[in-house]
């Protein structure tokens, strides 16, 4: 008998069967990798902005429920002043006045009180350090600047050098679409865009402040996709009253804190 040699293989088929199944096991794993991956990347917005809006509501509800003017709103360095501005990605308000907070940090002087500003600014334009380290969507978001210096009375010869003596400045940096504040007037019962108690002679009966966070150009597709206002929904919404402004329909008219009676006196 002749002896016949057979060599062992795989036919085509088995390949083929054997190339369907890890193409199948592939696909499921980079499924559950980019699920895992988009999960965790979702989470990490979320606990980005968590933290975002816990800096936001201290420092609002800190600085704001201290906010510190002079009996007659007529010394500059205390003013209230809040001014209606716009960006591209909406209202880009900016907040400054006086808190009777003192100054932080071990440098700095008792009784020393703080000026507190919030500026929204497109983050190419600052050269705040802490703006720059902030993780944004791109080079072209705002940013909401928290600045706070020590207060310094300038008017009526009164002067003082701080640097060095009442304490460093700080500043804090959120990375935000937009901000829009409203004031209350009290004499119209109406909520307004700009205030200045210089000129009003007085402190606005309340403050609401709306703000949206910076989103990626899918992130604001998607939302006006989805019919989302951002303008009625913000991310961040914070509401407070200031009781020396409230129901004061007519403003000091002098230091001896009178009040109009009438149109036609005191």
């Amino acid at each position: 008998m002749r002896n016949k040699s057979f060599k062992s293989g795989f036919t085509l088929l088995e390949l083929l069967i054997a190339m369907t199944v890890l193409v199948a096991i592939v696909g499921i794993v980079y499924s559950s990798f980019s699920s895992v991956t988009m999960t965790m990347g979702l989470a990490r917005v979320d606990a980005e902005r968590l933290r975002f809006r816990q800096i936001l509501w201290r420092s609002f509800s800190q600085n704001l429920q201290s906010v510190y003017v002079d009996a007659a709103c007529l010394q500059p360095e205390y003013g209230f002043i809040g001014e209606n501005k716009d960006s591209g990605f909406g209202p880009a308000d900016t907040l400054r006045f006086v808190s009777a907070l003192p100054m932080p940090g071990a440098g700095a002087l008792p009784g020393i009180y703080r000026v507190v500003s919030y500026t929204v600014t497109n983050r190419a334009e600052t050269d705040s350090a802490i703006a720059a380290s902030l993780p944004l969507e791109s080079e072209n978001s705002n940013i909401l600047l928290i600045r706070e210096e020590p207060f310094q009375l300038e008017s009526q010869g009164f002067f003082h050098d701080a640097q060095g003596v009442t304490g460093d400045v700080f500043e804090q940096a959120v990375p935000v679409a937009s901000m829009d504040v409203q004031y209350f007037d009290s004499g119209s019962n109406e909520w307004v865009d700009d205030w200045d108690s210089s000129e009003e002679r007085r402190l606005p009966g309340g403050v609401w402040i709306k703000v949206n966070f910076a989103r990626s150009d899918e992130d604001r597709h998607a939302d006006y996709a989805a019919g989302i206002d951002l303008n009625e929904h913000p991310d961040f919404e914070f509401m407070m009253s200031f009781p020396l402004g409230r129901n004061v329909e007519y403003p000091f008219p002098d230091f001896n804190h009178l009040r109009y009676l009438s149109d036609e006196g005191f």
